[in-house]
């Protein structure tokens, strides 16, 4: 239980180096035509083409508890942290940051 925890919060702050490298190599990289609406002005959309990012990174999450789930190995809670990270990502940085949702 205690490696358990362990692997999820690791998982967890190693999320916050994948979400830099990924800002500044991939999402100002080769995916910028994604993510450049993101950087304009006008956020009163409902949806961005920046959100398929939260697609790409659920990805791993997903694939970690698929092949995780039949013993609870390690997977299983790495995907916990991902999914972890995603959330509390969402709500600092699209809620509280950029105030996406309607008030």
């Amino acid at each position: 239980m205690i490696l358990n925890t362990l692997i999820v919060i690791l998982t967890f702050f190693f999320m916050e180096f994948v979400a830099w490298f990924a800002h500044k190599y991939v999402m100002h990289g080769f995916l910028w035509f994604l993510h450049k609406d993101h950087h304009q002005v006008d956020h009163n959309k409902k949806f961005q083409k920046n959100d398929y990012f939260f697609l790409i990174f659920a990805i791993p999450s997903i694939l970690c508890f698929v092949y995780g789930a039949e013993n609870y190995s390690y997977l299983f809670y790495i995907g916990i942290g991902i999914v972890l990270y995603g959330l509390a990502y969402f709500i600092i940085h699209e809620i509280i940051i950029h105030r996406r949702l309607p008030p």
